[in-house]
């Protein structure tokens, strides 16, 4: 057999810059050359170059949307904090977008090696197919030819299985028209396949950046919650701890002397201001029976000769003693049992009469004395100046006690102020409290000298003794320093007592809304005129119609006439001191024996200031005066 020898020519390589496709056609052209038809490039190709470019272009848009933004935004109302927040934003998204760089960027890397491998590993098989002789060349074509046919044939089944029928039999039809496996057929099925292949690393790569993102993003997170978090924890434990102090320091108040200064909660119980009323109401009620039948009624405590209310001085011993380690404002039936043992010990009426003799010189004690004068107002029908022993009174001679229950005989010569005084007259003194009654020549001295408890001594010029009479009820009003002296308490307890009874707690006692609302419309009627008749018509007043028709607006109903209002006040407990005035405050007078309620003839308004407003008389109307303390019986706050 004659081997005929092939003459080997050099490979020629095509490069990607142009590749070109000839195939020889059935005839030649007229210029006898061949035909040469261009491949036609398809829809696809140039399809990464136009992605990179338009990722290029994005970047660069993106940086100029983001100048125009901010210069856009500083152009605004408020422009520049909308150019900072973009910043910002910018800013916090940088993680996210580098992490997103950095995945797409490491996937094409990847692919790269492989397809740099997939180049390597085909070049070494044309290395090894060169190194076969020509005759082993047609065997190993054919057979090379029928593992690529096999190999075309799986890959169309899979992209058929994968795609669908009719995409498949699509891609089948474009590698095998006409039953051809022409280098035609194998280069657009080649194509094809690597088309397909990249969609398909360009779905991982999507899916691949995707991940990462979510993966950065959750890292992001994590850093911004351990950074927020700790301080969001710390602001949230500070609240709740804040709220647990409140509750706490509320509850130690609570179930403290010093919940008497906040405001009580309904416990279904009574309020303990309210059950002392009550409880001073009985009181009160003992005393007035007393004063009707004739006894002299005296008070252990009083100010200028008007008694002092230990109203508050009892509450406060009471939340002192029971008011500490159970919820103070509970008024359970054992409240009620505590707080009436404290009233007791500290408002009694002890009645006691009895004589005993005394040398001349001897000191009477304190005394109270009030001061009279011929006038109607002070004497009555007896308004002529003559005294019951039928002497004309004289000034800064004659004295007076007592007609029923005289402290000393008539005729007794005793010494207050530095003055002799000689007993020649009498009235009813022990219905007011009084022991003497000094007489004056003018109406007006006696407003000057008031009412005073001053003490007396038995004069010379009496025999060597004198009997003195100590009769009468005395009220036992003591305060919360007469309670501290009966050394009941312990020191603490003495220190927090004086703390409770300060001046700034007493006056956390009751609210002078209603008072001041009192007080300013008082202010408004100073001018009008003074009438009994008219009193109920706009425009005129008497002192007790000012005060009714003015509390009334507020919304507070009191008696018509002065006497039964300074009643009403001392029966429902509210009288208060005079170093406790407020505006809208009353004080009721005494200037005559009308056989009234303690001789009471008229009422005035405290406005604040040291004045008060009052109904003088027909003369004078409604009128602004300085606070009076002489006459006083005692003060009064008809509300809360």
């Amino acid at each position: 057999m004659k081997i005929r020898k092939v003459e080997e020519k050099p490979m020629k390589l095509h490069t990607k810059e142009g590749p070109k496709l000839r195939i020889r056609a059935k005839g030649k052209t007229k210029t006898g050359r061949m035909k040469v038809h261009k491949v036609k490039k398809s829809p696809l190709s140039g399809l990464k170059q136009r992605v990179k470019t338009s990722n290029s272009s994005i970047q660069i848009k993106k940086q100029q949307l983001h100048v125009l933004g901010r210069k856009a935004a500083k152009e605004m109302d408020g422009g520049e904090e909308i150019a900072d927040s973009i910043d910002v934003a910018l800013a916090f998204s940088y993680p996210l977008v580098s992490a997103a760089s950095k995945g797409v960027k490491l996937l094409r890397n990847k692919k790269h090696q492989k397809d740099k491998q997939r180049k390597e590993d085909k070049s070494k098989d044309n290395r090894k197919r060169g190194a076969y002789s020509r005759s082993d060349s047609d065997t190993i074509n054919a057979k090379e030819v029928e593992r690529r046919k096999a190999a075309i044939k799986t890959k169309n089944s899979n992209l058929k299985k994968k795609d669908g029928k009719a995409g498949g039999n699509k891609r089948e039809d474009l590698s095998y028209k006409s039953g051809r496996g022409s280098a035609k057929s194998r280069m657009i099925t080649a194509f094809i396949t690597n088309m397909w292949a990249d969609e398909e690393e360009k779905a991982s790569l999507s899916t691949a950046a995707k991940q990462t993102v979510k993966r950065e993003l959750a890292i992001l997170i994590k850093k911004i919650m351990a950074t927020v978090l700790p301080g969001f924890l710390g602001l949230f434990s500070v609240v709740a701890l804040c709220g647990v102090a409140v509750v706490a320091v509320l509850a130690i108040i609570y179930n403290s002397p010093f919940a008497i200064f906040f405001p009580l909660p309904d416990s279904g119980t009574e309020d303990v201001r309210t059950v002392l009323v009550g409880y001073y109401q009985e009181f009160n009620e003992k005393i007035f029976e007393l004063e009707e039948s004739g006894e002299n009624v005296v008070y252990k405590n009083s100010e200028d000769g008007v008694p002092v209310s230990n109203f508050n001085d009892t509450l406060m011993v009471y939340m002192l003693l029971y008011g500490d380690g159970k919820a103070a404002y509970v008024m359970d039936e054992d409240g009620k049992k505590n707080l009436k043992k404290v009233f007791d010990e500290m408002n009694r009426i002890d009645a006691a009469s009895s004589a005993v003799e005394m040398d001349v010189g001897d000191s009477l004690g304190k005394v109270w004395v009030t001061a009279y004068c011929p006038c109607s107002q002070c004497c009555g029908p007896y308004a002529n100046g003559i005294t019951a022993s039928g002497k004309t009174a004289r000034a800064k001679h004659t004295i007076a006690v007592d007609a029923y229950n005289p402290i000393v005989p008539m005729g007794t010569k005793v010494v207050i102020e530095g003055t002799v005084y000689t007993v020649e007259d009498t009235g009813n003194l022990n219905h007011y409290g009084n022991d003497f009654d000094i007489f004056y020549a003018k109406h007006n001295q006696t407003s000057q000298w008031g009412r005073r408890h001053v003490e007396a001594y038995i004069a010379e010029g009496n025999t060597n003794k004198v009997s003195v009479t100590s009769s009468g009820a005395t009220v036992q009003n003591l305060t919360y320093k007469d309670y501290m002296s009966q050394n009941a308490l312990t020191d603490d307890q003495k220190e927090v007592l004086e703390e409770l009874m300060s001046a700034d707690a007493s006056i956390l006692v009751a609210s002078g809304e209603v008072g001041t609302q009192v007080a300013q419309m008082a202010m408004t009627k100073v001018g009008c005129g003074y009438s009994q008749d008219k009193r109920m018509q706009e425009g005129w007043y008497d002192c007790s119609s000012l005060v009714y028709r003015l509390y009334k607006e507020a919304g507070i109903i009191l008696n018509e006439t002065a006497s039964t209002q300074g009643k009403q006040c001392y029966q429902k407990a509210q009288i208060i001191n005079k170093k406790d005035l407020q505006p809208g405050d009353l004080i009721f007078y005494s200037y005559e024996d009308n056989g009234q309620f303690r001789n009471i003839s008229h009422v005035a308004i405290y406005v604040g200031d040291g004045k008060m407003v009052h109904a003088a008389n027909p003369s004078r109307g409604v009128v602004l005066d300085p606070l009076r303390t002489g006459n006083v019986v005692f003060y009064a706050r008809p509300y809360g």
